[in-house]
């Protein structure tokens, strides 16, 4: 079976003008006998007193070849220090033209252990030896990469605060079917559903062969990403916690995170929407609305009592 979900299965949102690509010093952790790839980026001489982690999303491309990630929600805390955490199985080679490799290209061993659940668990043991360098950490993640933010603060007593932008509802498949709908000619949407729904059957029972790759995730991504249940996760965060979510995107669907989050009751989170916006920040005219968003994450952070 042969499923394309590429609009939906997307990096954290870029802006602008690809920014020339910085020579990020990597440093390894070894953690229970695995090695773990990571960038702590300084803006000055002098280490700063907070971090900002970005989590990217399911692209296939190096967390150091993505400096519109860094460039753009960098510019949120100007003065902290950023972490960046490698992914499982890439390193700096792959995308380093900056673009996303293909599924052809992209390494197996990548895909074949692509895991939210493990890249949350990277997150936290690199934090966990940071911690102490650090008096305030904040998290920041778009599509996937907002759902490892999730994951992770809703376990981590080390986080002071994290934001995720537009994540989808409560359950992937549901993000998944309305992408299919509204990315997929009329005439070809019903075979599509059917087809993905039982997909995401075999998935979730952990039917897929090892070497079963569709939109370039492997059997265990998907089982994670069809399991997780993002409501539960929302509800377990005990530190400052902003949900953004653009109501004219169709890569998710944005009234079920709407919906999702009406139904949160956790004084810690807060919502914000955007009605006219599409998943990339951009407007109707294909205006990007970026600098908007930066100042609307500031105010808020500025309101939130840090622990």
């Amino acid at each position: 079976m042969t499923i394309k979900l590429t609009a939906l299965l997307i990096s954290l949102c870029s802006f602008g003008v690809l920014a020339e690509s910085a020579p990020y010093k990597k440093q390894t952790l070894l953690n229970e006998g695995k090695e773990i790839d990571y960038y702590v980026i300084q803006k000055d001489d002098k280490k700063s007193q907070d971090l900002l982690v970005l989590l990217q999303g399911s692209d296939c491309k190096s967390v150091a070849n993505n400096p519109n990630m860094v460039k753009n929600f960098g510019a949120v805390f100007p003065n902290n220090d950023i972490l960046l955490v490698e992914k499982t199985g890439l390193n700096s080679e792959v995308g380093a033209d900056g673009e996303e490799a293909s599924e052809e290209e992209c390494p197996v061993a990548y895909m074949s252990q692509d895991s939210p659940i493990e890249r949350a668990d990277n997150y936290a043991a690199v934090l966990k030896q940071l911690k102490k360098d650090y008096q305030h950490i904040v998290l920041l993640g778009g599509s996937e990469g907002a759902l490892v933010t999730h994951l992770i603060a809703a376990k981590g007593d080390f986080i002071s605060a994290s934001i995720a932008l537009n994540v989808g509802g409560q359950y992937f498949i549901d993000d998944v079917l309305y992408s299919i709908k509204n990315n997929t000619p009329k005439d070809e949407v019903a075979n599509s559903l059917e087809g993905f729904n039982q997909f995401a059957q075999a998935a979730k029972q952990k039917q897929l062969n090892d070497d079963q790759f569709v939109s370039g995730h492997g059997p265990r991504w998907w089982y994670e990403m069809l399991t997780i249940d993002n409501l539960k996760l929302v509800q377990e965060i005990k530190t400052p916690h902003l949900v953004i979510q653009t109501m004219a995107d169709t890569n998710v669907d944005a009234y079920s995170t709407e919906k999702m989050m009406s139904k949160t009751n956790n004084p810690s989170v807060s919502f914000k929407k955007y009605e006219n916006l599409d998943h990339f920040f951009k407007d109707n005219q294909g205006k990007m609305h970026t600098e908007m968003i930066v100042k609307d994450i500031q105010n808020w952070y500025s309101k939130v009592e840090l622990k």
